[in-house]
C-alpha cells in the first residue's frame, strides 16, 4: 500500500535516525520467525534404565508459507523429527534444542503420542510435566501407538504427521472407532474419583491394499526388502526386510524414479487406562461398544439383516446416540444404563416397504440386538480382562451416594467393578429414510 504524500514527509526523518540501527541489527522481527523451530507434535517412548525418549516434530513456518497451493516444495524441508533420550522431558527437549540452530516451541503442541511400553509402564509424571507447562495448551489431542515416534515420519499425503494424526481421530471419533481426548481431560480423569482415562490408540501398518498415483502415474509398492529412510529408534538404523510386527511404517516406491513414499494404514482404536497406567486396548468395534455405553458415540455405519428374510444386508446410519447411567441402591448395588439411538436407512432392499409396520418393528428389533451385543461384549472384556472402570460408574455412585463410594473406593477396580450388576436398556428409533424408487418411510 502506498505512503500518502504528507505522511511520507513525516516519516523521511524517522528512516535516516533508524538508518544505522537498521543496518546492525537487521530486521530483528523476520529474523525472529526465521529462527523459530515450532514443535507441532511429541512422542514419548521408553527409554532404558527409567529415561524418555523424546521426539519432537519441528515444522519449518517459512516451507510451509512458500509452498505451493499442494505443500512445500520439494527443496524445502518442511519439518524435521528430532529425538532425544533423557531422564525428563525438559532435558530431553533442552538436548534437541543443541542440535538444532532454531528456538525451539512448544507453544503449538497440537499432538501428544505416547508409546505403548512407556504407557504401561506409568506416564503420570510425564502428563504432570505436560500440564505444568504453561505454553503447553491442555487442547493438545493425547493417543497411544505402539511407539512414540512412529507416527512421526512424513505420513501418506500430509506433509505433516501432527496434521495427518488429527484429521484421522476427527474421522474416526465420526465413525464411531475412538474417542478424542485432550491433555487437560486426561489429567482430570487422574484425579476425579471412580472414572478412569481412556485416549485414542493408533497402530501404524503398511499398506497393503492401497494404489498410489502421482500426476496420473501408478506407484507400484514395493516388497518388504527395503530400506527405511528414517528410522524410528534411538541410535538404530534398519534396513533389509522388516517383521511383520514391526512399528516401521513400509513406504513405496515410484516407478521410474525409485522414490520412497511412505505408505501408511492406522489402524484405529481406545486405549484404556487405570490411573496413569495402560491396560488394554480396544479395536475399532470394540470401541463402539463401549461408546454405545460411554454416550459419546457421534455417528457410525451398521449392518443389520434385511427383516424380509433375503439374506441380503441393510445399512443404517446412526445419526444420533446417548446414554445415561443411573445407581440403583434399593437392594444392594445395581446399574441401569439408558441408551437411545436414532438412525435413519442408508441402503435397503429395493423389496422392503416401510409401510409394513411388521417389519419395521423386526429391524429395530435387530438393531437393538446388535447394540446389545456390541455393547456387552466390550463391558465384559472391561470388567473381566482390563479391570478399569473407564465407563464411570463409580463417578455416579461418587455423585449419588459419597458415603457409599468412600467405603467400596479401595477395592473398585479389583472387587467391585468386574463384578458389577449393569442393566442395559435400549431405545432405538428409526428415522424417516425418505423415498427412493417409490419406497417411503410409509
Amino acid at each position: 500500500m502506498r505512503t500518502r504524500p504528507l505522511a511520507r514527509q513525516l516519516l523521511i526523518p524517522v528512516v535516516f535516525a533508524l538508518l544505522s540501527a537498521l543496518t546492525t541489527a537487521g530486521c530483528w522481527d523476520l529474523e525472529e520467525v526465521d529462527e523459530i523451530g515450532i514443535i507441532g507434535s511429541m512422542g514419548l517412548d521408553k527409554g532404558e534404565e527409567g529415561r524418555v525418549i523424546v521426539s519432537l516434530e519441528v515444522i519449518n513456518p517459512g516451507a510451509l508459507a512458500s509452498g505451493t497451493s499442494g505443500g512445500a516444495t520439494v527443496s524445502q524441508v518442511v519439518a524435521v523429527v528430532l529425538r532425544d533420550e533423557a531422564n525428563t522431558i525438559a532435558a530431553a527437549i533442552s538436548n534437541a534444542q543443541r542440535r538444532l540452530p532454531r528456538r525451539l516451541t512448544t507453544g503449538q503442541v497440537n499432538t501428544i503420542i505416547c508409546g505403548q511400553a512407556l504407557a504401561r509402564q506409568g506416564i503420570g509424571a510425564y502428563i504432570d510435566y505436560l500440564v505444568r507447562t504453561a505454553d503447553i495448551r491442555g487442547s493438545a489431542l493425547l493417543a497411544t501407538c505402539d511407539t512414540g515416534a512412529g507416527l512421526l515420519q512424513r505420513p501418506y499425503l500430509n506433509p505433516l504427521p501432527s496434521r495427518t494424526l488429527s484429521s484421522l481421530a476427527q474421522a474416526a471419533i465420526g465413525s464411531g472407532q475412538t474417542v478424542m481426548t485432550t491433555l487437560n481431560e486426561f489429567a482430570v480423569r487422574l484425579t476425579e474419583p471412580g472414572i478412569e482415562p481412556v485416549t485414542m490408540h493408533t497402530v501404524g501398518r503398511r499398506t497393503k491394499d492401497v494404489q498410489v498415483k502421482r500426476q496420473g502415474e501408478e506407484v507400484e509398492q514395493t516388497e518388504k526388502s527395503i530400506s527405511v529412510e528414517q528410522p524410528v529408534v534411538v541410535g538404530r538404523s534398519i534396513e533389509g526386510e522388516l517383521p511383520d510386527d514391526s512399528p516401521y511404517l513400509q513406504p513405496y516406491k515410484e516407478a521410474g524414479t525409485g522414490e520412497l513414499l511412505p505408505a501408511v494404514t492406522i489402524d484405529i482404536g481406545i486405549a484404556a487406562y487405570r490411573d496413569d497406567k495402560l491396560v488394554g486396548l480396544l479395536d475399532d468395534s470394540e470401541a463402539r461398544g463401549f461408546l454405545w455405553i460411554d454416550g459419546r458415540l457421534e455417528q457410525s455405519a451398521l449392518e443389520v439383516p434385511d427383516p424380509t428374510g433375503s439374506g441380503e444386508m441393510m445399512g443404517l446410519k446412526v445419526i444420533r446416540a446417548s446414554s445415561s447411567i443411573k445407581p440403583d441402591l434399593k437392594e444392594g448395588i445395581k446399574f441401569n444404563v439408558e441408551i437411545h439411538v436414532d438412525v435413519e436407512v442408508a441402503q435397503a432392499p429395493l423389496s422392503l416397504s416401510f409401510k409394513d409396520t411388521r417389519l419395521v418393528s423386526a429391524l429395530e428389533d435387530s438393531l437393538r440386538d446388535l447394540i446389545m451385543r456390541e455393547a456387552l461384549t466390550t463391558l465384559n472384556k472391561v470388567q473381566r480382562e482390563f479391570r478399569s472402570d473407564i465407563y464411570g460408574f463409580g463417578y455416579q455412585l461418587y455423585r449419588t451416594d459419597p458415603r457409599i463410594w468412600q467405603e467400596l473406593e479401595p477395592k473398585w477396580n479389583d472387587e467391585v467393578f468386574p463384578n458389577l450388576d449393569i442393566q442395559l436398556d435400549i431405545q432405538t428409533r428409526l428415522r424417516a429414510p425418505g423415498s427412493v424408487y417409490g419406497i417411503g418411510a410409509g
